[in-house]
């Protein structure tokens, strides 16, 4: 795979991941940001978008 391109899919679950992580550390902070980041990558799934441009 190209490495300048992002799969939506796997940077879903990456930040998925960091965000329950956070959160079971009781790391409020970094949770939500991991949330925030999330939720916008579902939302472009949502919209039909397979990958990111890596900048």
């Amino acid at each position: 795979m190209d490495n300048r391109v992002v799969d939506c899919h796997s940077e879903l679950k990456r930040l998925r991941d960091l965000q329950y992580e956070s959160d079971f550390n009781d790391d409020h902070k970094q949770s939500d940001l991991y949330r925030k980041k999330a939720d916008h990558i579902q939302s472009l799934i949502n919209q039909g978008v397979e990958s990111i441009p890596n900048f």
